[in-house]
């Protein structure tokens, strides 16, 4: 009969079950299983942009949030790639807030322009930055996903192979997520400016 594995060498899989029921010293157990693997994730994902362009926030500090999150939610996740996924969409969440108030600020809060004509099939007309949260969050009530591969294409310009690994999908299923967004906000973004 195989013996069990010791508590500091269990899979992360069954540290991730341990973490969902809320058992005994496992959110620590977890953090120190995968935090050196978000740290890294982190730093890939920041290096990937360019290092968002000064950022002044390390790499590390979006790991840890992220970790303290998925802990503080006992979500129950059936895979160690279905955890990573999750907690690199906080990450990169995390990350592009991060880039767009510090531009925000850097700017004295003026109004930014824009330009989501390459986006949208280059039939719309810059839109105000301002317009485009509230447009994200009318998306992702209807498809979180959709959202998401919007954020990262628009905001990141990360390419849908990147998108497809970053959210652990087809690249094919991307694509198609994709399209349907882009149609969607045409849509969203002409009736917004018929109505205004």
């Amino acid at each position: 009969m195989p013996s069990c594995p010791t508590k500091r060498n269990q899979p992360i899989t069954l540290l991730l079950r341990e973490m969902s029921e809320g058992r005994s010293q496992s959110d620590e157990r977890i953090a120190n299983a995968v935090v050196k693997s978000l740290e890294r994730i982190a730093e890939q994902e920041m290096a990937l942009r360019g290092g968002l362009h000064g950022m002044t926030l390390e790499p590390s500090v979006f790991a840890h949030d992220a970790l303290l999150k998925v802990i503080g939610q006992r979500q129950a996740f059936v895979s160690r790639g279905q955890f990573f996924a999750y907690a690199t969409q906080i990450m990169v969440h995390a990350m592009i807030d991060y880039h767009r108030a510090r531009l925000a600020n850097k700017r004295g809060g003026a109004l930014q322009r824009v330009s989501m004509s390459d986006a949208l099939g280059g039939t719309e007309p810059s839109i105000d930055i301002e317009a485009v949260p509230p447009a994200l969050e009318a998306l992702h009530v209807l498809d979180p996903r959709k959202a998401d591969v919007v954020r990262l294409r628009v905001f990141w310009g990360a390419t849908m192979d990147e998108i497809a690994d970053l959210l652990n999908l087809s690249t094919a299923s991307v694509e198609r997520d994709w399209r349907f967004a882009k149609r969607w906000l045409a849509v969203h973004f002409k009736d917004a400016q018929r109505d205004a």
